[in-house]
């Protein structure tokens, strides 16, 4: 067999293993996470970190949804408390509650959640669009609900619930 037979029935093997390999299906890898009794996921790659809530300092006149401050290994972060963001009650602290340290739009800070669950890969193709009926004109920073192994995650854009309207 010479040189160039071999190498063209290399390109073959390769090109017929390629087409026969279907590709990865979209997945959105999220970070899932409790509020009230629900399940909310957002995009991993916005997530910094998970920490232990520690001591958070009130800061007089801040916005209602700023739950106050925390020192992160020297630097000074804003905690938003999701929850009455996003019209629940206010957030009760047990030893479940977690910060969720998130990047948007070029800040760092921290989002108080009830707790972290999980990190998952969830195909695109499992999202559905929330229901007209059951949205607010307000309530536009839901990108959808996936249906994934017999739950239902709430998949938040971070940037949009951060910058909800009072």
């Amino acid at each position: 067999m010479s040189r160039d037979t071999l190498l063209r029935f290399a390109d073959q093997v390769q090109g017929a293993a390629a087409e026969s390999v279907p590709g990865p299906s979209p997945e959105h890898h999220l970070v899932t996470f409790a509020l009230d009794r629900e399940e909310f996921g957002i995009p991993v790659k916005q997530v910094r970190e998970v920490i232990r809530v520690g001591e958070i300092t009130r800061v007089p006149e801040a916005p209602p949804h700023v739950r106050g401050l925390i020192n992160l290994r020297g630097r000074i972060l804003p905690v938003v408390e999701l929850r009455t963001r996003i019209g629940l009650t206010v957030a009760e602290i047990t030893p479940h509650s977690r910060i969720l340290v998130v990047e948007s739009q070029g800040r760092v800070l921290g989002i108080l959640v009830d707790a972290v669950l999980r990190v998952e890969k969830v195909p695109t193709s499992t999202v559905a669009p929330v229901p007209d009926e059951v949205l607010s004109p307000h309530a536009d920073y839901i990108l959808g609900v996936a249906r994934w192994n017999s739950r239902l995650i709430i998949m938040l854009e971070l940037e949009k619930v951060l910058l909800l309207q009072d």
